[in-house]
């Protein structure tokens, strides 16, 4: 993996190298691609992180989160695969029950809601991702960011060559309510439909670039929206760094 990540680091090196007038544009698979010609396609990256890419099909279909988790892990050059990641590390829970004529089910901001490697399942936020790699990587660290925007991120950790773990939802569609079901405490949850977990890699003026699970890819958004889905999720960041800061 860490020859591919030179690889394509290489590419964006001799891109952002290339005249003005040479795009970056999105095909319609997700994946980069330049252009010669001003096309209205979307520009070169001011800033890009070379993170290896991991689709989470057909193994995960709900695992984006630790698929994620798992190609930043790979950038500091943990040798380990999502499937690892689920079974041996990832807290999930598929226990739904009925009581007393409600639903009861796990709380995704604890455990993963499901089983990941089912397309009938839920997901998890930030902090079963930070507790799952705190609790068993002997080469990362992670800690959950809150309330910070994404240009004070990118200026922060991108511009340091430090990818982000974020929060949004599946093609930047607007959210909505999806199953509502109660928790061990007595209250009552409801998921954000949609939710769907990404690796902030890079952005140029008008666009941020991620690594997103559902293709194995590098896609583009306009900031924008982006900044709203990211919003409707919580502003949940996860930030992986290695145990030996010094190397990185």
């Amino acid at each position: 993996m860490k020859k591919v990540g030179f690889v394509l680091l290489c590419a964006v090196l001799i891109v952002l190298s290339l005249s003005v007038g040479f795009y970056v544009g999105i095909d319609t698979n997700g994946v980069l691609s330049i252009e010669s010609e001003k096309q209205n396609e979307i520009k070169i990256p001011s800033k890009m992180i070379a993170v290896p890419l991991i689709s989470q099909h057909p193994a995960l279909p709900t695992g984006c989160e630790s698929v994620a988790a798992t190609m930043v892990l790979q950038y500091y050059g943990a040798d380990m695969t999502p499937d690892e990641f689920v079974t041996s590390w990832l807290e999930c829970s598929a226990r739904f029950y009925k009581k007393k004529g409600k639903l009861y089910g796990p709380d995704p901001h604890k455990v993963f809601a499901g089983n990941p490697f089912t397309s009938r399942s839920y997901g998890c936020f930030a902090l079963p991702i930070v507790n799952a790699i705190n609790r068993n990587s002997s080469l990362c660290k992670a800690e959950k960011i809150t309330d910070k925007p994404l240009p004070d991120l990118c200026r922060e950790y991108i511009d340091n060559n430090k990818p982000l773990l974020i929060w949004a939802t599946m093609g930047m569609r607007k959210s909505y309510k999806g199953q509502s079901w109660y928790l061990e405490d007595g209250s009552k949850f409801t998921w954000i439909a949609g939710e769907h977990c990404l690796v902030l890699v890079g952005y140029n003026e008008d666009h941020y670039f991620l690594n997103d699970p559902i293709s194995g890819s590098v896609v583009a958004y306009e900031k924008s929206i982006v900044e709203k889905r990211f919003a409707e999720l919580g502003h949940q960041v996860v930030y992986i760094f290695p145990k030996s800061s010094t190397d990185f």
